[in-house]
């Protein structure tokens, strides 16, 4: 039995949902065959093309993601970050922050509304507000993040992943 939180579709137990997105490098894949294969922490956020403190925010999210990478993918976990962006805005994201992961392009939002993910609008920009999903080998969603922050992000989903003792 999974346990959602408001607004979510999909809860902690749930198995997350197949969902095709294509990563920056235009590599097209299934979002649950990869999450099947290993550990995962998924991470919905916006920032490519926002600007001003919602930019900050995003760009946060994404750094705290990067400077754990290195950590992250000696323990086996594959990291992911989503964006409702458009694969070439997403390219020049990733150059201009130097991730060293992909993100992968919901831009016609199925991803998010699979998931239930909320989403703001500003002047036709739809951006999906900061979450973060563990997701373990076997595709079991292990702990959601709403409204994610980066303090403490990375701990949070890494010991549901890894539960301690």
């Amino acid at each position: 039995m999974s346990t959602a939180t408001a607004g979510l579709k999909v809860g902690i137990g749930d198995q997350m949902p197949s969902v095709g997105l294509r990563a920056t490098d235009g590599y097209l894949l299934n979002l649950r065959s990869l999450v099947g294969k290993q550990p995962a922490i998924v991470l919905f956020f916006g920032a490519p093309t926002l600007k001003g403190v919602a930019r900050e925010r995003g760009n946060a999210l994404a750094e705290a993601l990067k400077e754990a990478h290195a950590r992250l993918t000696k323990q086996g976990v594959a990291v992911i970050g989503v964006t409702t962006d458009n694969e070439q805005q997403q390219a020049a994201y990733v150059e201009e922050m130097g991730l060293p992961y992909l993100l992968f392009s919901d831009e016609r939002r199925i991803a998010v509304s699979q998931l239930g993910i909320q989403t703001t609008e500003v002047r036709g920009n739809v951006n999906a507000e900061p979450t973060a999903f563990a997701v373990g080998a076997d595709g079991t969603i292990l702990d959601i993040v709403e409204q994610a922050a980066p303090k403490g992000l990375v701990a949070r989903l890494l010991e549901a992943i890894f539960p301690p003792g």
